[in-house]
């Protein structure tokens, strides 16, 4: 089902923003756009998402703990078959080895593809496919805040990132719950989600980086885990000065979950950054 996949593949978009662009490579002010499209399977969706912001650099020093601290703050749309997130966001890094990144974006559900909100009994009713089929649907709003601090390094040819996510969602009057298709999970309509991501990378050469991902689910009230353990790569590429390609592929397997339990899981992702 589209839409059903996100709870790793959105990290895994925030992460490879972090790592690709290098811990200590210059920023250079001005207006940016960002397009991308992403896929996964088990759960299968597919996402087209949209950025763009002003960049600033944040700390003029020398150093490779100061060249690339900078703020980002723009805006940024995330389109599916099952729902269209839109807000501003801002994206910070004091120091090479820290980021943190805040967004609060309206949440629109619908249901003219097939998909839409669905409402849950509970944080134990079923949200597998065949049960969601068999709930009606309906097209509603609410909103989204998140907060994302990432510490990061790099030494010699490795690459490490771990990203720790809070999200907040009030959808659909707060009262009650519902199946949350970015995370594919169960929560209340005023509920809260965290994601902690670890990323261990080797730069095979300038522009690929092989390794490895941990990513853990956890929605606090209901006790709720998933895990998945897999392989990454990421590859950029700049065209021109001014653009630049990037792709990125994971696979691996589920340590834990409700449904998909040790089965395998794919996802990717391309896109071009261009400067305006």
């Amino acid at each position: 089902m589209a839409g059903k996949m996100w709870k790793y593949l959105l990290a895994f978009a925030l992460a490879l923003g972090t790592l690709s662009t290098g811990f200590a490579e210059p920023v250079l002010r001005g207006f940016y756009l960002d397009q991308n499209v992403q896929a996964a399977y088990n759960p299968l969706g597919v996402q087209l998402g949209t950025k763009l912001y002003y960049r600033m650099p944040l700390v003029r020093k020398p150093g490779i703990l100061w060249e690339s601290t900078k703020v980002d703050l723009g805006l940024a749309n995330a389109l599916s078959p099952a729902y269209d997130f839109f807000g501003g966001f801002v994206d910070i890094r004091p120091i090479a080895i820290f980021d943190l990144a805040l967004t609060a974006q309206v949440a629109g559900y619908y249901s003219a593809l097939g998909y839409g909100f669905h409402d849950l009994s509970g944080y134990d009713a079923a949200f597998d496919s065949g049960s969601l089929a068999s709930l009606p649907s309906k097209n509603t709003a609410g909103y989204l805040l998140s907060a994302s601090p990432t510490l990061q390094f790099a030494l010699g040819p490795f690459a490490f990132a771990d990203t720790l996510q809070l999200s907040y969602f009030d959808v659909d009057g707060g009262q009650g719950y519902f199946y949350e298709t970015v995370a594919n999970c169960a929560l209340a309509k005023s509920g809260v989600e965290l994601s902690n991501n670890v990323y261990l990378l080797y730069t095979l050469r300038p522009g690929i980086m092989l390794g490895l991902n941990d990513s853990l689910l956890s929605v606090p009230a209901s006790g709720y885990r998933s895990q998945l353990l897999q392989a990454v790569g990421l590859a950029t590429k700049r065209l021109s000065p001014r653009l630049s390609l990037y792709a990125a592929l994971m696979a691996g397997l589920y340590l834990e979950d409700r449904y998909f339990q040790y089965a395998p899981h794919v996802a990717g992702e391309a896109g071009l950054t261009s400067a305006l």
